[in-house]
């Protein structure tokens, strides 16, 4: 693949369709107990409050769907899965049975949803809405430009963001409701990052390489240069008003999401997404490094607690009220005290945990080609 710097940073696309007014709440507040995204919602931070929701924890159902599956979309009573063979599939939240499976060419590299839709981008970089509830298929967009495509695309407001690279690297906002692509900007160097939103911003990270962007008009807000550029990159989370950034080339950095300026570091460089917990007005950050989980303070990046389980933890965890949720290689899956690190709860899932989502008041657990809900 070959890649080139970029400079210019002009907006490349045009504005020829309505924008939505970005009203500043947080991603949160805006998905209320559906997981939405990569780490749950927008803002990465994986985070979620269900009302009701406790230890010890019941299996519900389990379904094999035969292949790899990425990460869960939880809303409208459905768990929606991208697996290795190109298929989309909906699951009862209930039951786990299937309400519907779409087909997709090109290799799905993740899921977002809003507004009843689902958008899905496949590695060649076309991007699709389908009728969450339904399948049909609502658009498709071959996305210009950039012919490879590794990052999970997040929905808000009415626009759909994802990155592409091959020559350089690009990020787009796409129309929600037409899928006309509204802006493109860009970046060094376009892979792996989902894009985050917080602070009316939208944020990506590439080697050396950080950004904010204005989600309305495109316009950057702020790009911290460490001084190299390269592939590969990771999926930023904000959290309470900081961005935080895992980059493999120089370690993690705490970012001002206003001015871009470094405030401070934080421990795991494995490229993990941190999850986060507000308590009051104090802030707890949760990260995965070398198979230890750490629980820190965000405030001064101390760690409070650290957990090894099994020696094989091996997923970013996700915090559910005041509960941290982490998975195994072995096909555990724990449940935390946020606060002290001690254990609530596990269960095994029969096989290695590749991801974590939780919404709508059950916990969903990815197992290769395993999905298994729980609830209260």
């Amino acid at each position: 693949m070959f890649r080139r710097r970029f400079t210019a940073l002009a907006c490349a696309g045009f504005c020829l369709f309505s924008l939505p007014a970005w009203a500043g709440q947080s991603a949160t507040e805006k998905t209320n107990d559906f997981a939405v995204t990569y780490q749950i919602n927008p803002a990465h931070s994986g985070s979620i409050r269900l009302k009701g929701f406790t230890t010890p924890l019941t299996k519900l159902w389990s379904v094999n769907l035969g292949s790899a599956l990425g990460y869960a979309v939880i809303a409208d009573r459905l768990v929606f899965v991208n697996a290795s063979n190109n298929v989309t599939y909906a699951l009862d939240l209930g039951t786990g049975t299937t309400h519907w499976s779409k087909t997709s060419g090109g290799g799905l590299v993740g899921a977002a949803y809003d507004n009843g839709s689902l958008f899905l981008v496949t590695g060649g970089g076309l991007m699709s809405a389908v009728a969450a509830k339904t399948g049909a298929q609502q658009w498709s967009v071959q996305l210009p430009n950039q012919y490879s495509f590794s990052s999970p695309p997040m929905a808000i407001n009415g626009q759909v963001f994802t990155g592409g690279a091959g020559s350089g690297g690009t990020l787009y906002a796409v129309n929600e409701s037409s899928g006309a692509v509204q802006w493109m900007q860009s970046v060094a160097n376009g892979d792996d990052s989902s894009p985050a939103y917080g602070d009316s911003g939208i944020y990506v990270s590439y080697p050396c390489q950080y950004y904010k962007f204005n989600p309305a008009s495109g316009n950057l807000d702020w790009n911290y240069n460490g001084g190299c550029d390269g592939g590969g990159g990771n999926t930023p989370a904000y959290f309470n008003g900081n961005v935080y950034i895992q980059d493999w080339t120089s370690g993690n950095y705490v970012l001002d999401a206003a001015t871009g300026a470094v405030v401070g570091s934080f421990g795991a460089n494995n490229g993990l997404t941190p999850a986060f917990l507000q308590d009051g007005k104090k802030g707890y950050g949760f990260s995965l490094d070398q198979g230890t989980l750490y629980g820190w303070k965000t405030s001064t990046g101390t760690n409070l607690w650290s957990f090894t389980g099994d020696g094989q933890l091996s997923t970013p965890a996700i915090v559910v009220n005041a509960m941290v949720v982490e998975g195994s290689q072995s096909g555990e899956v724990y449940v935390l005290d946020a606060l002290s690190g001690r254990q609530l709860w596990s269960d095994n899932t029969g096989a290695g945990v590749t991801s974590l989502a939780a919404g709508q008041g059950t916990l969903i657990v990815v197992s290769g080609s395993v999905v298994t809900a729980y609830k209260p």
